[in-house]
């Protein structure tokens, strides 16, 4: 096997292994499993003063609708909670409770984890070698669609 098709194989599995990774609950150090859409919401929603649906729908780029069927399940998971601001008595805010607190933070120490171990292997290699990778992710960049602009 050429090393070009071993190069595509494994890009393939790997590409597999994240879809079947989305599509399974994870612990973020907390007792309840959290799928991708769910840690991903309580990331954007970020430890503070909590966002209310309609920007939380822009920022995720989701639908009203889909924010609050994300929210009722995150809610039943006591991992946010909904309140009032007092100077704002009729919109309705979400934010992290202490435990969606840890799952945030523990979702942030899974991506600096990874990123730290790839920016180590990247810093390792020589010019030529980083030269080959940026020219594969151009390649990748340029012609995978971009299934989020299409649906506007």
């Amino acid at each position: 096997m050429k090393d070009s098709q071993k190069i595509m194989l494994q890009g393939a599995r790997i590409q597999s292994r994240i879809n079947s990774n989305d599509k399974k609950p994870r612990p973020f150090g907390t007792s309840q499993l959290l799928y991708q859409s769910e840690i991903h919401f309580i990331d954007a929603i970020e430890p503070g003063d909590g966002l209310n649906a309609s920007s939380l729908s822009q920022k995720l780029g989701i639908t009203n609708g889909a924010v609050t069927q994300i929210a009722d399940k995150l809610l039943r998971k006591k991992l946010i909670e909904k309140y009032k601001k007092e100077n704002n008595k009729k919109e309705v805010y979400l934010r992290l409770t202490t435990e969606g607190e840890i799952a945030f933070e523990n979702h942030r120490l899974f991506h600096k984890d990874l990123n730290d171990k790839m920016l180590e292997y990247f810093d390792s290699l020589t010019k030529d070698k980083m030269d080959g990778i940026i020219g594969l992710i151009g390649v990748i960049d340029k012609y995978l669609p971009d299934l989020c602009k299409e649906k506007k």
